[in-house]
């Protein structure tokens, strides 16, 4: 006999079954389809031009013979186009996850300067094609910050490609890397000097005035504005910087490695976005066994694809997660159940130690946004700023 009167049968029921789902939103099988088709996509095109500067770089390196000046630049110009090409792929892809609501953030602690190494090569060889002296300048002291590494390369590589597109030859750009200890945020600053740089002061500007969407749309495929949102849903910043001379730079900011900082942003942002009250719940994510970087990574991609589009998950080490979830609602049970289902379908296929089982445990409930001082006062007191060691990628 079934008890109608059990706490957690009601919790079960009141959490849809994805059959139940699929008949009450009708739209989100075509989401589905629409993502698969880009993601599809995607893959079929990236395929040759993953080719095409393979066989540009070989040519590059002599396979061929010896190449004289002007055919080493033909060859810089074809792997550049092949790279924006790859660009405008990632960018429809991330265009199409923000228009079906499929968009997840996977941050965790990482460099600035290695997202800066590894995206330096392609602008470097846009600089010198566009006839453009780019400096760089990185420092090793700075402290880690909370992004996606990939989605944070690709944003910062679209704003500066456009830049570049828009510089006169001759000009001079920069890309330094700076620490704002008062915003707890490190950032780069773009600055150009040079004759007739007007059009790259006035592109700047736009930018840090672009209003931040209330909702993410499809026609924002622009890769410019793509980075702007893209920026924003990492939780970063940009802002107008005056360099020597009184000339205007761009300072893109991102949140350092602080529980109280991060979710701080994360909550104002939520705040905007959404006109009406809003609860949102702590919940501390736990895992008692002892677990290496490559596990702990797995069960954090667990956490982060169990939770709502608009939920927060934070690193505070390799056992110990913080999960802001933003819902009315939220029930500890069902996301439990939820991660408990997808850790047994990856378990089912993995072939190393499997993932161990994750213990949640509530830590409170508030209303935003007139609770958001309690909020960041309770964190601050239960979790100290996880800050993990500089990691200095070249």
């Amino acid at each position: 006999m079934v008890d109608h009167s059990s706490p957690m049968r009601s919790v079960a029921h009141a959490v849809p079954s994805e059959r139940r789902e699929r008949h009450r939103n009708p739209g989100h099988s075509r989401s589905k389809g629409i993502a698969a088709f880009t993601a599809s996509l995607a893959h079929d095109l990236r395929t040759p031009l993953t080719v095409i500067q393979e066989y540009a770089a070989l040519m590059r390196e002599g396979l061929i013979g010896d190449l004289n000046v002007e055919q080493q630049c033909v060859l810089d110009v074809i792997a550049d186009r092949a790279c924006d090409l790859n660009r405008v792929v990632d960018n429809a892809v991330d265009a199409s996850k923000l228009a079906t609501k499929s968009y997840r953030v996977w941050a965790r602690p990482c460099a600035l300067r290695g997202i800066l190494a590894r995206i330096r090569p392609q602008l470097l060889r846009k600089a010198a094609i566009r006839r453009v002296d780019l400096e760089f300048e990185m420092s090793c002291e700075a402290p880690n910050i909370h992004c996606d590494d990939e989605v944070v390369g690709r944003a910062i590589a679209n704003i500066v490609t456009a830049a570049l597109n828009l510089c006169p030859d001759g000009c001079r750009m920069s890309i330094a890397e700076e620490v704002d200890p008062d915003l707890k945020e490190v950032g780069i600053r773009v600055s150009v000097d040079g004759a007739n740089v007007d059009t790259i002061t006035a592109f700047f500007r736009d930018l840090a005035k672009v209003e931040k969407p209330e909702r993410d749309r499809a026609s924002q495929i622009c890769e410019t504005s793509l980075a702007v949102t893209l920026i924003d849903r990492s939780l970063g910043t940009l802002t107008l910087a005056l360099v020597d001379g009184g000339a205007s730079a761009l300072r893109i900011g991102l949140p350092i490695v602080d529980p109280v900082e991060i979710l701080r942003r994360h909550l104002l942002r939520a705040t905007r976005r959404h006109s009406r009250a809003e609860r949102v719940s702590l919940i501390k994510a736990t895992v008692f066994d002892t677990v290496d970087k490559e596990l702990s990574r797995d069960v954090y991609n667990i956490l982060i694809s169990s939770l709502g589009r608009n939920d927060l998950g934070i690193e505070l080490d390799s056992n110990h997660w913080l999960l802001a979830v933003v819902d009315w609602q939220v029930r500890t049970e069902a996301l439990q159940r939820r991660i408990e289902r997808r850790r047994a379908a990856v378990n089912r296929k993995r072939l190393g130690r499997p993932l161990p089982q994750v213990s949640l445990r509530r830590i409170g409930t508030w209303k935003l946004p007139n609770e958001l001082a309690r909020i960041l006062t309770t964190v601050g007191g239960r979790f100290e700023q996880c800050a993990p060691a500089n990691v200095c990628a070249e």
